[in-house]
């Protein structure tokens, strides 16, 4: 293992450790206390009230800037996916807003479907339900995650 790969496994581990049940991205399953499946109401009695929200025909989405989340809704009214754009989210690797790219690949692998415009890159794992959105004009950082069932 080269010495690059042993530090970013140990700042990873690092990082992992010290995040909290509080602002844990569990892959496929929750980010903090919101669980995918949860109800809204749910939701609102870990972050409170949203800030804004949005309806769409299939789903919405309430927002929650000053915490980085944004959480989205079935038509059932429970939770299919959060969105994360809070560096203080991690996964247990340590990953979350602020991670390189390479950092992102050594923790979860190369097993992993691209989607690319000129400015971003989107790394899915679908398998997993996590998807990170890369910032390419901001040093291949992690710019947004998103967590949603496994497919």
């Amino acid at each position: 293992m080269s010495t690059a790969a042993v530090v970013l496994a140990v700042a990873a581990s690092v990082a992992g450790a010290a995040v909290g049940a509080a602002h844990l991205i569990v892959p496929g399953r929750a980010v903090g206390p919101i669980v995918l499946g949860m109800r809204m109401v749910q939701v609102f009695q870990y972050l409170g009230p949203p800030e804004g929200r949005e309806h769409a025909r299939a789903s919405g989405k309430f927002f929650w800037p000053a915490r980085g989340v944004t959480v989205r809704v079935g038509r059932d009214g429970r939770v299919d996916a959060v969105f994360v754009e809070s560096p203080e989210y991690r996964t247990a690797q340590g990953i979350g807003v602020g991670s390189h790219r390479d950092e992102v690949v050594a923790a979860f692998g190369p097993a992993f479907q691209a989607q690319e415009d000129r400015n971003t890159l989107i790394l899915a794992y679908p398998r997993l339900g996590i998807s990170f959105a890369i910032h390419k004009g901001r040093g291949d950082r992690v710019q947004l995650v998103m967590v949603y069932p496994p497919g």
